[in-house]
């Protein structure tokens, strides 16, 4: 089975424009995840969900800006099949 990422990754869907690395236009599903910090303390953990082939392993450390928001990539996970990876953002 083939999947359509880009019909998955659609703007007028789910996903949101993005810019990676400072020139190279995206479309990421961004997200506030729930964390319980630690005790008694939760905050919100941004992330982001886009194709492997546009964020490659060495995209930790380097930037995703969204809706004027600059966000560090901290991590990069793949997800199922490796086709799409989560990236654990931190904002700047």
């Amino acid at each position: 089975m083939v999947e359509d990422l880009d019909e998955f990754l659609d703007e007028d869907e789910h996903a949101v424009a993005g810019t990676y690395d400072g020139s190279t236009a995206v479309s990421v599903i961004l997200d506030h995840d729930y964390l319980l910090a630690h005790e008694m303390v939760s905050t919100t953990n941004p992330v982001a969900l886009g194709k492997a082939s546009v964020f490659p392993a060495a995209a930790v450390s380097k930037t995703l800006v969204i809706a004027g928001i600059t966000y560090k990539i901290r991590d990069r996970q793949p997800i199922d099949d490796g086709a799409l990876v989560r990236l654990q953002l931190e904002a700047q």
